[in-house]
């Protein structure tokens, strides 16, 4: 198998691909191409010749998707199914990210395993149902596929994009039970996937739940040591967002079944938001003032902001 990786999607996941392959036996690069047109995804692939490619491209803003419904579709369902098409078509092991979000947990006890029926709550999470559907349609009975269904992904960078920066402008915290997907624990879970050319669907996100107020709570005691983080219902921050917010909770013993090993996420995220913390104290206050101002500019649509966060670049 060709040592070089192809990635569709230029957002925080893709771009953590990138950085990651950079440092290994593998030769990544990042797709110039609409995958809504399979013309431009087929050529890509010819041109670049690799034996994986990586298919993070997608309309994720649920406001947006739910506004701008045949857009969100013919990216998130059609165009997949246009890189799907065009990986089997050229014999190309194919990996494609749906999401947790298309399944909606009653608490931490309800866990999901990836044999459970999808129950999407917003238009995006249907788009990602139905991006899994059509992997398979029309397909040879040789194309291999890997589906990956991480949830809430968060890392150690300072992206306004990563969820723990988006949350270090919040007041207001939710305290329901919710899984989520280290990036840095992900790019491993997909070395050893990759080794093991895995097929089929997996819940890619860390082992247990925490809730958004335990996190505000770690964000107090490694970075905003005055936030005083507020607790309100599910029913309270639903009056304040334009879409109802799902809670997921993943199984992800399957995984762990392949001897791969997934950290507790609670543990891991103590150590994440320790290593933000540091990661914002050494960067140019300029570009962390950019980072979080350009998150609390989405923020401010849908939940009330803490007067704190400025302190991390004046």
């Amino acid at each position: 198998m060709s040592k070089k990786i192809l990635i569709f999607g230029n957002g925080q996941i893709a771009n953590f691909y990138l950085d990651h392959y950079k440092s290994s036996a593998y030769e990544a690069t990042i797709a110039d191409a609409d995958i809504t047109k399979f013309g431009e995804v087929a050529e890509a692939i010819k041109t670049h010749q690799p034996g994986i490619v990586i298919n993070t491209a997608a309309k994720t803003n649920l406001e947006w998707a739910g506004q701008n419904k045949l857009e969100a579709f013919n990216v998130n369902v059609l165009g997949a199914g246009n890189v799907a098409k065009a990986c089997d078509e050229q014999n190309v092991y194919f990996i494609h990210f749906s999401s947790g979000c298309i399944f909606s947990s009653a608490d931490g006890k309800d866990a999901k395993s990836e044999d459970d029926e999808p129950n999407p709550s917003s238009y995006y999470g249907w788009t990602k149902a139905w991006s899994e559907q059509i992997m398979p349609f029309e397909r040879s009975k040789n194309f291999e596929y890997l589906i990956l269904r991480p949830r809430q992904p968060v890392s150690a960078q300072v992206n306004h994009k990563n969820m723990l920066v988006k949350m270090l402008t919040f007041s207001k915290f939710i305290d329901t039970a919710n899984s989520g997907t280290v990036i840095e624990d992900l790019m491993d879970w997909t070395d050893q996937l990759i080794k093991k050319r895995a097929t089929g669907i997996y819940h890619v996100a860390n082992v247990g739940y925490t809730t958004p107020y335990n996190i505000g709570l770690m964000i107090k005691k490694y970075i905003l040591p005055d936030l005083e983080p507020e607790k309100i219902s599910k029913a309270e921050l639903d009056k304040m967002t334009p879409n109802t917010r799902v809670d997921t909770v993943l199984d992800v013993s399957k995984l762990q079944a392949l001897g791969i090993e997934v950290k507790p996420y609670e543990e891991r995220l103590e150590q994440i938001i320790k290593q933000l913390g540091g990661n914002l104290r050494a960067m140019d206050k300029a570009a962390v003032k950019e980072a979080l101002e350009k998150t609390a500019e989405a923020s401010r649509q849908r939940t009330v902001l803490n007067n704190l966060y400025p302190s991390l670049y004046e």
